[in-house]
């Protein structure tokens, strides 16, 4: 299978891109952030690459890469070493280690819900649950909620907001990459 065909998108417009008028340095990251976190996230194609999907759009959505493509982004979190078709994402540091390759700091956490809520006021990042077993991007919060962009809408009952309930109902197993403000 080649790399194309694993993250082929359905046959959507693919979104373009003003010419950014300067650089966006990892410094001002949050600044773009803040103007393009309801940035489309394209369905993904293939169960096990939610991950790359999620990783991309933080890319896209704070301006460190808005060219990013998935194949791109599978090759720097090390397809198949860190992601593959067996078993997805190995370790949520090969996400961590492709943000911090574009100059910024980041942290992983393992919060409760109050903290991610909090912290999602401030940041972004990838969050997960290693028993709803998916990734998705940080965009905020939304009425009580933590909203999300996530590439599988609806699966397992989650589309773009992650509420209290759910969260309780997979507590314990959250954990979250996010970039340092």
């Amino acid at each position: 299978m080649t790399t194309a065909a694993v993250f082929a998108p359905p046959n959507f417009a693919i979104p373009t891109y003003a010419p950014l008028p300067e650089p966006i340095t990892p410094a001002r990251w949050y600044e773009y952030f803040d103007r393009h976190r309801d940035l489309w996230m394209a369905p993904q194609v293939q169960d096990w690459t939610c991950s790359i999907c999620a990783t991309t759009w933080v890319l896209q959505a704070t301006g460190l890469d808005v060219n990013a493509v998935r194949e791109g982004i599978a090759g720097k979190i090390g397809y198949p070493d860190c992601v593959n078709e067996a078993d997805g994402l190995e370790n949520i540091a090969c996400v961590a280690r492709v943000l911090e390759s574009y100059g910024v700091q980041t942290q992983t956490v393992w919060p409760s819900f109050d903290q991610m809520y909090d912290l999602a006021q401030r940041t972004t990042g990838v969050l997960n649950s290693t028993r709803w077993y998916h990734f998705v991007g940080i965009r905020g919060v939304s009425d009580g909620n933590i909203w999300v962009a996530n590439s599988a809408q609806g699966y397992k009952g989650i589309f773009e907001l992650v509420t209290p309930g759910q969260w309780a109902a997979w507590a314990g197993s959250w954990d979250a990459v996010l970039l340092e403000p």
